[in-house]
């Protein structure tokens, strides 16, 4: 139910609860669970398309945007909340007396019980941490080695600071976890090195609520004894104070700590500003070595970001091995959303990258000393479905999402490798 009306409005009358239908009280079950716990936008997979060009303008989006103004005044409404509470209140105690057109029978007593479960569950959310706009989500991955199960804790921003928008789930982590759990391979490269280096890096840039990184750990925990006795290591990072420590909480709630003697595995948080790299402040641990694998998502929603983002990748990203060797190229993975107010951001990110091309002037030949910089290698468009808080409108784009996922990495000028 996405329908722009508050809830004192849209639900059934409490004193008449107990004749609608199971039906009709279960929609308006999904129209209040919309509003106090819905789920991420735009996560599911509809389509993927190889691009190289820029994207187009996009239009159409003006419902998301009203959608979104709606919900952010009903949460912080605390009549509203208080109504909704009462209202589940009634459905739950008087779950067993709905009246219904159908005879009594076994499917309509399944049905309510999903009901009564349902109005319990979202109570609990409604007056619990919730009621402070805290929120929780399991989300669930398709992989080959089972199921991936990611427990998340959202919290409000501190004083309307926009800095600390990571402490919300974005539908692009969503995104970049599942392509993370359904094809791994993609993202974690052998663990190849020489002579003594035989350990393997992954960075976050903007983890926020931290689901990329909690489900490459986790896979990496399936795969821990490819190890061999040297760890692999995920390094969560973000800027902002109150996202670290919740960042930190999620990471604790899904992964056990690391056992003694058997440390082929670790994940920490970290801060890291971006701007610093702008000017070459020296690096501190855990980034005083390099990373074989870098994940941004979302993270791009100033114009500045790009060419921060490029300058941290620049001094971060592992450099190709010499002629020869065996180090695996490493890459940065970054997933945006292409959203019709941060055009501007989007286009940056390409002229500061760049594609690894053999037509771009800077990829010639007339370079006498060959040398490494970071290019676009591959650009995808991937559609999804937008849910929960949407409303398509008879407008197909509407109900859709559309993200870009760049994969970057090291390009040598001179001689048009790209690695």
């Amino acid at each position: 139910m996405r329908i722009f009306s508050a809830p004192t409005s849209q639900l059934p009358p409490i004193g008449k609860v107990r004749q609608y239908s199971v039906e009709d009280l279960a929609k308006a079950l999904r129209y209040l669970r919309n509003i106090y716990n819905p789920e991420v936008r735009g996560t599911r997979r509809v389509d993927t398309k190889e691009r190289l060009s820029s994207p187009a303008a996009l239009d159409g989006h003006s419902s998301y945007l009203s959608s979104q103004t709606f919900l952010d005044a009903m949460r912080s409404d605390a009549f509203e909340r208080s109504h909704a509470i009462r209202w589940l209140t009634t459905v739950v105690s008087q779950a067993y007396h709905f009246s219904d057109s159908s005879d009594a029978d076994s499917a309509n007593a399944a049905a309510q019980e999903i009901l009564l479960q349902d109005a319990a569950s979202l109570l609990a959310v409604c007056a619990g941490p919730a009621s402070a706009g805290i929120l929780s989500r399991t989300f669930r991955f398709l992989s080959e080695g089972g199921d991936i199960s990611v427990q998340l804790t959202d919290i409000p921003l501190q004083n309307q600071d926009y800095s600390s928008v990571g402490a919300q789930t974005w539908g692009g982590s969503c995104l970049l976890a599942e392509m993370l759990a359904a094809s791994p391979e993609k993202f974690i490269l052998p663990m190849v090195r020489d002579g003594d280096i035989a350990y393997w890096r992954a960075l976050e840039l903007g983890a926020g609520t931290g689901l990329a990184s909690i489900t490459l750990a986790k896979i990496l925990e399936r795969r821990a004894d490819n190890f061999d006795a040297h760890p692999a290591t995920v390094v969560a990072s973000d800027f902002h104070p109150s996202v670290l420590a919740n960042l930190e909480n999620n990471i604790k709630a899904n992964l056990l700590p690391p056992v003694p003697n058997h440390t082929r595995l670790s994940i920490s948080t970290h801060f890291l500003d971006w701007s610093h790299f702008m000017q070459h402040k020296p690096r501190t641990h855990p980034f005083d070595e390099p990373f074989d694998l870098i994940l941004g998502a979302d993270i791009v929603y100033e114009v500045e970001h790009a060419n921060w983002i490029k300058a941290c990748v620049e001094q971060l990203l592992r450099k190709p091995g010499l002629a020869g060797t065996q180090i695996p190229s490493a890459h940065f993975h970054l997933v945006i959303p292409l959203r019709p107010t941060h055009l501007l951001e989007c286009r940056m990110v390409e002229e500061v990258f760049n594609f690894g091309d053999a037509e771009r002037s800077d990829l010639t030949p007339s370079v006498p000393h060959p040398s490494h910089s970071l290019c676009i290698m591959s650009k995808d468009i991937i559609t999804c479905e937008a849910h929960g808080d949407v409303r398509a409108r008879g407008d197909a784009r509407a109900a859709e999402v559309e993200y870009v996922h760049y994969v970057i990495g090291w390009c040598v000028i001179g001689s048009q490798i790209c690695m």
